[in-house]
């Protein structure tokens, strides 16, 4: 059950298989093991096996009920069978929560139930701001088991995923911080409190959860004699990128490497062709495509946040559209015409009708940045500006990010850099802090409010701005001019 509650699900079937074969009548072990072949909040099932883990109680729904002794039991068994009735996943799911409810209002006391209805509900949520509604309603349910037992992984696990939106994040700090200390063994439940470390901007904090869950899977694929490819590289692009937002760009490179050793095995026994675009969630056995996606995000966040745009100078190849963005901007950074060019049209090539709509969605503000930026150099402001109205408009579209922001350069942050090149200092303060509201605490935003704000004459701002920085990169690397900037505009 605890390696259920926190998505353990290998450890979790093969610790409900032991018990069925110590107590072959025992209904909730293949109560278990059939749920954990449901994995709702990663999209993911196997309606066979979870069927298959019922048949061996009982050839019948009406037999395997009557193995459960209790009315309790055989609730929990409903709610099961409903999960893997008929229909579609949209309806299995709905009838499952129902029977979840039908359990809860039956067994008043019973907090397992309570939180596999919390997670019920979760499955059925549609996206973006319609979840709400939804979110507060598990979020609930599962808080209520946390203030009885703040030791419940359930209960913390399911009120991060209940919370784990921009408008409810702050609700979720208390569990975030309690969650791994309740659950050290399960790399998803050492990186889930980053997800609200990342939305609220403690960098430390989140840099400390993703590295611990990073070590976890490690752990794990190590004991099983896993190969290195069914590592947690997830929880490592999480990492990589807390550690940018801390100025740790030297460690963040050495992370990197393990991609690059996966990328080789993974390639070994496949073929890789074409471009990938877009950032996914990562879980054990990543295959050559999702590697290279990773990779290509971590390199683009890398060069974008320490601004080393030499890095990429003359590279024409690219792992998907963050690298992609990058290597536009850092053509255009170097006055490569060529590549810039090249990039661009790369770029619209997302935007095309048959692409995935999330990475249209991406693509097309990144068109419009690289546009405005384009505008920039040739020193035609009213263009640049018009260009970077109309990709904020676009990004105002998106949700909130919940982990790392899309697209890899907020819209509002840059426009904040670009009116400052045009001396609107007071402008540029306003995009500033829009950036801020939509990613808290972002270092190059926090930084680019501490420029603004001097420009404007707004010293207490700007000091406050530049403080905060050095908060954020107090453990930065060596000789970093930000850090000799903020130290000096802060000095008496």
């Amino acid at each position: 059950m605890a390696w259920l509650h926190s998505f353990s699900y290998e450890d979790a079937i093969e610790s409900f298989q032991a018990a069925q074969a110590k107590a072959p009548t025992f209904a909730m072990a293949y109560w278990g093991e059939s749920l954990a072949y449901s994995q709702p909040l990663w999209f993911s099932e196997d309606p066979a096996k979870g069927r298959a883990a019922l048949m061996k109680l009982g050839s019948t729904a009406d037999a395997r009920l009557a193995r459960a002794p209790t009315e309790r039991e055989r609730g929990y068994l409903r709610a099961v069978e409903a999960l893997w009735g008929e229909g579609d996943r949209r309806v299995r799911h709905a009838a499952h929560a129902a029977a979840m409810s039908a359990l809860v209002s039956a067994e008043p006391a019973d907090d397992e139930a309570r939180v596999f209805y919390a997670l019920a509900l979760l499955s059925t949520m549609p996206r973006g701001d319609a979840s709400l509604p939804i979110r507060e309603q598990a979020g609930r349910l599962a808080e209520a088991v946390f203030a009885k037992n703040p030791k419940h992984p359930g209960a913390a696990h399911l009120i991060l995923h209940a919370y784990d939106h921009g408008a409810l994040a702050p609700r979720g700090l208390t569990a975030a911080r309690a969650y791994a200390a309740i659950a050290p063994a399960s790399s998803h439940a050492l990186h889930m409190p980053a997800h609200f470390f990342v939305q609220l901007g403690h960098w430390a904090e989140a840099a400390e959860s993703d590295a611990a869950a990073w070590q976890a899977s490690v752990d794990w694929s190590r004991r099983r004699g896993q190969p290195v490819t069914t590592y947690d590289f997830h929880s490592l692009v999480w990492w990589q990128y807390a550690l940018t937002q801390r100025g740790q760009f030297q460690k963040a490179r050495e992370i990197a490497v393990y991609i690059d050793h996966a990328l080789a095995i993974a390639t070994e026994q496949s073929l890789i062709g074409g471009h990938h675009y877009g950032d996914s969630e990562i879980g054990r056995g990543s295959g050559p495509a999702a590697l290279r996606n990773d990779k290509g995000s971590m390199r683009a966040r890398l060069v974008i946040e320490s601004e080393a745009w030499k890095e990429l100078a003359g590279q024409a190849t690219f792992d998907n559209v963050d690298e992609l963005y990058a290597l536009a901007v850092s053509a255009l950074t170097l006055g490569d015409a060529a590549r810039v060019r090249a990039a661009h049209e790369a770029l619209m090539k997302a935007t095309a009708p048959a692409m995935d709509a999330g990475l249209r969605e991406q693509a097309a503000i990144m068109v419009l940045e690289v546009e405005a930026l384009m505008a920039a150099a040739d020193g035609t402001p009213a263009v640049a500006f018009s260009k970077l109205d109309q990709a904020t408009a676009l990004q105002a579209r998106m949700p909130k990010p919940i982990g790392r922001p899309y697209p890899v350069k907020g819209a509002d942050e840059l426009y904040g850099e670009v009116l400052l090149r045009f001396d609107r200092a007071h402008d540029a303060v306003t995009w500033f802090e829009k950036a801020l509201v939509r990613t808290p605490n972002r270092s190059r935003a926090v930084l680019g409010l501490a420029r603004a704000a001097a420009r404007a004459g707004d010293a207490a701002r700007s000091r406050t701005a530049y403080a905060q920085f050095l908060e954020n990169w107090k453990d930065a690397d060596p000789g970093r001019p930000e850090v000799v900037e903020a130290r000096k505009a802060l000095a008496p």
